[in-house]
């Protein structure tokens, strides 16, 4: 990320706050792996085995200052008013930490 306060050691912990973020929009069903693929969207659907590593976050924030995620939308939701919600809030919260953004990739995977 381009903005000096952020090192690799506070990624996660961003991504994670930022999940939490995503998940208390209305219209959100579920996050996913950025650019997910039909196989990790169908996995993303199965009980979680306890063993497994856990997976990486659901935000991906880049070093060339793009954030990226993949979302599902409530049926009765309009997909890009929520879409357009998520980008406005992440675009928010990495403001006021003075987290400079050059792009915020919002995906519509599915329509639950």
């Amino acid at each position: 990320m381009t903005s000096p306060d952020l090192d690799d050691d506070a990624l996660p912990t961003l991504a994670l706050e930022l999940e939490a973020l995503v998940e208390g929009i209305p219209g959100v069903a579920h996050i996913y792996q950025p650019r997910a693929t039909l196989p990790a969207l169908l996995a993303a659907r199965l009980t979680p085995d306890p063993t497994t590593p856990p997976p990486p976050p659901r935000v991906e924030i880049g070093d060339d200052g793009v954030v990226a995620l993949t979302i599902a939308t409530d049926a009765d939701s309009i997909s890009p008013d929520v879409a357009h919600r998520v980008h406005d809030a992440l675009l928010e919260r990495l403001g006021r930490a003075g987290t400079a953004v050059r792009r915020v990739d919002v995906r519509i995977a599915r329509v639950d």
